[in-house]
């Protein structure tokens, strides 16, 4: 009965931080004289394979946007295929935030009127029993030594990304379909700071959930937002929304498997609810084509 909880818990849990996310998504900063004015980013090409890690030690030197407010430290990479973010949080209330709501990016292209696409990023630790039946879900085949292995250790880590949309649906986690990378992202946690690495599509949603849709020296609107969610979006009737069976989400017992793999999650994942909101968006320029 708990975990039937919790499973429901983490579905409203996605669509209620989608929702308060997209209700601000692309809010525009406003000066005293009424003028809009959203900061100007520009990505760097990657001149090498990206390794998401979460680390920022591959990442060439340079200025980081600075968001003020979260104190957020924020770079780019793209090449033809793949956005690299990094973002790196120093201030201890916007790390809380994230590990209590996860990221949601959004993005668009700038000044477009086309809908919003966006992706929910979330870590948990999990038990070990979970982490096994996640690593075969996605495709992985365990031998007994492996698996004893990872029951060595009580709890892991597990990176889930779920397509969201700015009207608050969402579905997921996400795995590979085609051979487009889906989203994907790791974050480490060390005394003084959290470091985050997104890899994002540039292939559009219809291709890859979660996709941005926009080519190599394009300019498009991305949106962050964590935090602020309350215990009310509990209650929050659900409008999670099930892939089709032909894109692979659906399993012979008629659920999706991401469904039937947080059956095995527990309460030792549930998230601290009510932290600080954080909220900003940037234009952002893609490195073209070599």
């Amino acid at each position: 009965m708990m975990k039937r909880r919790f499973v429901r818990w983490l579905a409203l849990a996605a669509v209620g931080l989608t929702a308060v996310a997209s209700a601000a998504a692309f809010r525009p900063m406003v000066t005293t004289s009424g003028v809009m004015e959203i900061p100007r980013v520009v990505s760097r090409p990657a001149v090498s394979p990206v390794t998401v890690d979460g680390s920022a030690d591959d990442w060439p030197p340079g200025d980081r946007f600075l968001d003020k407010k979260s104190g957020a430290e924020l770079a780019f990479l793209n090449d033809g295929r793949n956005l690299y973010v990094l973002v790196v949080l120093k201030n201890p209330a916007a790390r809380k935030s994230l590990e209590g709501t996860g990221m949601t990016i959004f993005s668009r292209p700038s000044g477009s009127k086309k809908p919003v696409n966006g992706v929910l990023f979330y870590s948990r630790n999990v038990s070990s029993d979970a982490y096994i039946g996640w690593q075969e879900n996605r495709g992985a085949i365990l031998t007994d030594d492996e698996k004893a292995e990872i029951r060595k250790t009580a709890t892991h880590a597990v990176f889930l990304a779920f397509a969201v949309s700015e009207k608050g649906s969402a579905y997921g986690p996400l795995l590979r379909q085609s051979d487009i990378d889906p989203p994907d992202f790791r974050d480490v946690e060390r005394t003084e700071e959290t470091t985050c690495e997104f890899r994002i599509p540039l292939a559009p949603p219809s291709d890859v959930p979660g996709g941005i849709g926009a080519d190599p020296g394009a300019i498009i609107r991305v949106s962050f937002h964590w935090g602020g969610i309350e215990r009310k979006t509990l209650s929050t009737p659900s409008s999670r929304e099930s892939p089709s069976s032909q894109s692979g989400y659906v399993s012979g017992t008629g659920r999706t498997w991401g469904q039937e793999f947080l059956d095995t999650f527990d309460s030792m994942s549930r998230p601290t609810m009510g932290t600080e909101k954080y909220a900003f968006s940037v234009d952002l320029t893609l490195a073209g084509k070599k």
